[in-house]
């Protein structure tokens, strides 16, 4: 009997394995026509500068791919072309029709007929096989299996957790379902096999778009990008805003701790000493969700900071030269004067939670993409002689008013512990 038991169980195993196998290698042969190496190529050396993948999806000659991908000929187009890369070595330029930058997407366009397009369906249920198509480390043509683990509920957009290890290169291909259809594109990996896909039921949005202009290339890609991150931090700052927010205590002060499930908060306090001159207690707070525009450029993120500090042994003055140099606030940004202003700062006081506070605002605004400007607050307890409290804010890419309207609400919530 357990002689039977045995084999029996040997036959499912080799069965299913035979299944998955044949599953795997069906959907390679079918979709293997359809997925190209999307190559960003400098005009002057003709030699690629960066690679990923794409697929054909809605027309013959029209593929998908991430933003990311083609983002050196966005942002440079004087400088570099856009090539694609078939299986059959054959090679051929490519037109930029559309993009949603905020979703890491865009949709370009072949002069010939490419091959089949995939079809795009629902993501399945949690646990769901999935298959990753790309061209990995310019190695050629990959198929990776994985597990869908479900939408990433802290992502305010709702990436796909993809068990699968993603490699450079396969960025813009299409995950597929075991019917062989488009339910996520590629767009970034942590390692250790996690990685992350974008739905697809945002790419069908940008294909109605093109559909309804007849396949019309945008004009000018960066007043395009501006108003989708407009919306985009709006709705991102509405709903912040609007949020039944926790509490945290720091010091005499109650404020507001995570705004979002998006937002993480981390205690960095200093380790106290016995000889300490003064107590401090340090919060920062992150959406880590930055919108990628170029290798040095990003916007969308938002960090808010807390520190609280108290002496019993320092003097008054002694007190206030070491809260003065605590009392300082940059932004996390590698803008250049090619991308933005000078920072406008302004300075006034403010009554919070029946204290006094000197707060300042500084802004600076984006060149190409209008409208939207990096804004940094910073606003310090004042009238004490041996007590300090600071919080900092900064909001990356966002709309001033928006940005405003943020920072006193939360001012509002603070309360001050009698």
């Amino acid at each position: 009997m357990l002689i039977r038991l045995f084999i029996a169980t040997l036959f499912f195993t080799y069965h299913a394995s035979v299944l998955a196998d044949t599953n795997t290698a069906s959907l390679y042969a079918d979709a293997e026509q359809s997925v190209y190496q999307i190559r960003v190529i400098n005009k002057e050396t003709g030699k690629k500068s960066s690679i990923g993948s794409g697929f054909i999806v809605s027309k013959d000659n029209i593929l998908a791919t991430n933003y990311h991908v083609v983002s050196q000929y966005v942002n440079n187009p004087d400088v570099y072309v856009l090539e694609y890369l078939s299986n059959t070595k054959e090679t051929g330029k490519l037109e930029l029709l559309d993009l949603d930058i905020v979703h890491d997407l865009a949709v370009v366009k072949a002069s010939k007929r490419m091959g089949k397009p995939l079809e795009i369906d629902v993501i399945p249920e949690k646990g769901a096989r999935l298959f990753s198509l790309g061209n990995p480390l310019d190695l050629g043509f990959s198929i990776v299996a994985g597990t869908n683990n479900g939408i990433m509920k802290q992502d305010e957009d709702g990436n796909v957790l993809f068990s699968g290890s993603l490699n450079a290169g396969m960025s813009g291909g299409p995950t597929l379902n075991e019917a062989g259809k488009v339910i996520g594109i590629n767009v970034a990996t942590a390692g250790n096999n996690i990685s992350f896909l974008v739905p697809a039921d945002y790419l069908k949005i940008v294909l109605k778009r093109l559909e309804e202009n007849n396949f019309s290339p945008i004009k000018d890609r960066f007043s395009h990008s501006s108003s989708q991150l407009r919306t985009s931090s709006s709705k991102m700052l509405t709903k912040l805003a609007s949020n039944n927010w926790g509490q945290a205590a720091i010091g005499r002060f109650i404020v507001p701790a995570e705004l979002d499930k998006s937002v993480r908060c981390w205690d960095a306090s200093r380790r106290p000493k016995k000889d300490d001159l003064f107590r401090s207690f340090y919060t920062r707070c992150s959406n880590e969700d930055d919108i990628y525009l170029s290798d040095h450029l990003s916007m969308g993120s938002i960090n808010y900071e807390y520190l609280w500090l108290d002496s019993k042994k320092l003097n008054p003055a002694r007190f206030y030269r070491r809260y003065e140099r605590l009392n300082s606030s940059a932004l996390d940004s590698r803008a250049g004067k090619r991308d933005v202003t000078n920072f406008a700062c302004h300075t006034g006081f403010t009554r919070v939670a029946e204290q006094n506070f000197k707060t300042t605002l500084c802004r600076r605004d984006y060149l190409k993409y209008k409208h939207l400007s990096d804004i940094l607050f910073t606003t310090a307890l004042v009238g004490h002689d041996k007590k300090g409290f600071i919080f900092n804010m900064d909001i990356t890419g966002t709309e001033a008013k928006a940005a405003t309207h943020l920072f006193q609400k939360m001012l509002e919530a603070f309360k001050w512990r009698k």
